[in-house]
């Protein structure tokens, strides 16, 4: 199993390079690796049950983005038959241009979602929540729980639906879905209720009292690298000749300002039941994707059109070999963790 922080630069850059290009032999490349590792995780899981229903909605989405866009897109040379020009915003030529445009925005879409699947059943909210700066839990507290309220929802959803099934009560009519959106409204409040009482109960997020002199100082501090922030962006904006000190003021004023979270996230106390080890695989793995990073930042910088598709001007998408090689190389994470499917050996839960 690889360390969570591993997870998440390995999704950082696979989620940039999706919405660095919009090629659809590239993005198909990205999405068989997403595919590959999200498959490598067991199914049978509620998490995953949830995240798969919010997987098929987003192809669903993604076969109405393509006639979406070929009927309100109608530029293109390549005309595949046309509908009555007083048909207000889909009337006028359909083209394959506009078709193949929104394919591949659909299929960028599809990527990401699933991406962010595969990133949620790899890790756990407590592994992420262990990532998070102290400074800042509250954010991370936020963030977890909005990755996973979709498909909590989802899963809830399913259960009461087969629930009032096995009742005998069906859904024939708009009113015959109150006893169904109050029984999901009620299961998530009791969920957060009982998320609510168990860190209170661990004592998630208590801080050490600080002397006042030392809290003021830290208010004192916040507030001044926050105005070295904005009159380095005001330098920058409106004294052209001075762009130098602009970014010397905001990179100063960033420093500043991470030293006084810094300072601040050593007071909040905070209990490890369980530390994620780090590994050779992930040594391994991490130095791929920061390499892959790094090639995909240079292309960018030095040839954005190697990235770049736009059907409009050329049909047909270019491809290069070697940019298609690197990006192969993030698939690297599922030779690194045990088989977690059903009935395979090693699974994590042996303890």
């Amino acid at each position: 199993m690889l360390h969570p922080t591993t997870w998440v630069a390995w999704t950082a850059v696979v989620a940039a390079a999706s919405m660095l290009t919009r090629n659809p032999l590239y993005l198909a490349i990205l999405l068989g690796i997403v595919a590959v590792n999200y498959l490598s995780v067991s199914q049978d899981r509620p998490e995953a049950q949830g995240w798969q229903s919010l997987v098929r909605i987003a192809f669903g989405m993604a076969f109405l983005i393509i006639p979406f866009n070929a009927l309100s897109a109608h530029a293109g040379s390549h005309v595949l038959f046309r509908l009555p020009s007083n048909w207000r915003l889909i009337g006028g030529n359909i083209t394959l241009e506009a078709a193949v445009w929104g394919a591949s925005s659909a299929l960028g879409l599809v990527t990401l979602i699933a991406l962010f699947a595969t990133f949620n059943l790899q890790i756990n909210q407590a592994q992420l929540l262990r990532l998070t700066p102290a400074f800042i839990y509250e954010a991370g507290l936020i963030a977890s729980i909005a990755l996973t309220f979709v498909p909590q929802m989802m899963v809830s959803s399913r259960e009461i639906r087969e629930a009032q099934l096995i009742r005998g009560h069906r859904m024939g009519r708009v009113r015959d879905m109150r006893p169904f959106l109050i029984a999901l409204l009620t299961t998530g409040l009791e969920r957060s209720f009982q998320l609510a009482e168990s860190m209170e109960a661990r004592g998630f997020g208590n801080v050490r009292d600080l002397p006042p002199r030392r809290d003021l100082t830290y208010k004192g501090l916040t507030l001044l690298a926050l105005a070295g922030l904005i009159s380095g962006l005001f330098v920058l904006t409106y004294m052209t000749t001075s762009q130098w000190l602009g970014w010397a003021g905001i990179a100063g004023s960033s420093a500043l300002l991470l030293g006084v979270f810094s300072a601040q996230g050593k007071h909040v106390l905070r209990t490890h039941y369980r530390h994620d080890r780090w590994t050779w695989r992930d040594g391994i793995t991490l130095g791929i994707v920061l390499a892959v990073a790094l090639i995909l930042a240079w292309t960018r910088v030095r040839n954005s059109a190697t990235l770049a598709y736009y059907p409009y001007t050329g049909l047909l998408p270019p491809f290069a070999p070697w940019l298609g090689f690197v990006l192969t190389a993030l698939i690297l994470p599922v030779f690194f963790q045990e088989d977690r499917r059903p009935g395979a050996r090693g699974t994590r839960g042996k303890s």
